[in-house]
């Protein structure tokens, strides 16, 4: 059984399915990135929906999800990270 955090970023993952992966060097964002992607989200009005992190290798990769492509998109050209599908 998922632990409720986890049940919580597998439902935003569904259903806002186009998820950003960005690659961190901790398990913990850098505190001015952190602001800067919550600065992002509030100037569009929108949630800051958390995906599951993900560990390939020695990479840990924290996920993002948005509702569209756009938004996806220009979280990519603003802060990295990549569209894995």
């Amino acid at each position: 059984m998922l632990k409720p955090q986890s049940e919580k970023a597998v439902t935003n993952e569904r259903e806002c399915p186009h998820i950003v992966e960005f690659a961190v060097a901790t398990d913990e964002l850098d505190f001015q990135l952190s602001r800067r992607i919550i600065d992002f989200h509030k100037l569009r009005y929108i949630e800051t929906p958390h995906g599951r992190r993900v560990v390939r290798g020695n990479q840990m990769y924290y996920r993002w999800c948005f509702s569209d492509l756009a938004t996806a998109c220009d979280f990519v050209e603003q802060f990295g990270g990549e569209l894995p599908y």
